[in-house]
């Protein structure tokens, strides 16, 4: 397994580049914010002070899409294939064989991460940087054009006027349909989401998580993201126009895919961080 690369800037200045970057990583630098959001504040007290030691003064919302900038660095070029897992048109289920290349995919980056975190052996940096991947992975997980398709890069190689602009259909999904349907600022956007997530939500969307095998939970949940991305997403083909009727029936299940991804993320980092995870 290829060792963890030492960060190579202060938290300040990855912070600092957060602020003024501006990407088309899954869900977008808000989207990211939200299910960090949506995370914290279902997590347990001991889970949050494990954090704050790890992440010092940034917030968890804050590093969501530290991910996405180090990426670029030449030092992380390492990490690219781990933000998402192409599955066949056809794929009844995710086959980790058949869907995830040796250099890794973002459901055994997942794992890979988790695993990281949870090690009380390991330096407080590296449990730091395995903290931001696994916050930025799990949201990724759950961008349905994430478990797109091979052929079309997910959705990057599908041209299409979004409204008066063109882009393209990944794009829309990372943050266009998002940001069309509602003006809400990040804060402001999880807190009414959250307050939409019943216990009936919970079980439900925990109801296949595996605490401590979670390669095997984030293949499922990515192949709910492959399943969307068919009956959603690739409804558009290339050169399409689309608009306000797309946005109406799309932004309900990007809303969906986030308060998900929240929930599980707050499930994944307990399992590494809260009270029973140094048994």
């Amino acid at each position: 397994m290829q060792q963890i690369t030492k960060i190579v800037r202060p938290m300040a200045a990855l912070l600092l580049l957060l602020a003024l970057a501006s990407f088309a990583g899954g869900w977008g630098r808000d989207g990211h914010a939200i299910v960090a959001s949506i995370a914290w504040r279902e997590l347990s007290p001991e889970a949050r002070e494990e954090i704050k030691k790890l992440l010092g003064e940034s917030s968890l919302p804050e590093v969501a899409s530290w991910a996405d900038v180090v990426r670029r660095d030449p030092n992380y070029d390492w990490s690219a294939p781990m933000h998402y897992v192409n599955m066949p048109i056809d794929a009844t289920s995710y086959d980790h064989e058949r869907d995830c290349p040796p250099e890794g995919c973002v459901v055994s980056a997942v794992d890979r991460f988790a695993a990281v975190l949870k090690d009380r052996s390991a330096s407080p940096q590296e449990r730091g940087e395995a903290l931001m991947f696994v916050v930025h992975f799990v949201g990724d997980l759950h961008q349905p054009l994430h478990g797109g398709r091979a052929e079309d890069r997910g959705g990057n190689s599908i041209d299409i006027t979004f409204f008066d602009e063109r882009t393209n259909l990944h794009r829309i999904w990372d943050s266009g349909i998002l940001n069309a349907s509602s003006e809400e600022a990040w804060p402001e956007r999880a807190d009414r989401l959250y307050d939409t997530i019943d216990e009936m939500d919970r079980v439900a969307w925990l109801a296949d998580a595996a605490a401590s095998d979670w390669l095997d939970s984030s293949g499922r949940w990515a192949f709910e993201s492959h399943n969307l991305a068919e009956q959603y997403a690739y409804k558009i083909t290339n050169n399409s126009t689309v608009g306000t009727e797309y946005v109406t029936e799309t932004a309900p299940i990007a809303e969906l895919r986030l308060k998900q991804a929240g929930i599980r993320l707050a499930a994944v980092l307990e399992d590494c961080l809260g009270p029973d995870s140094a048994d």
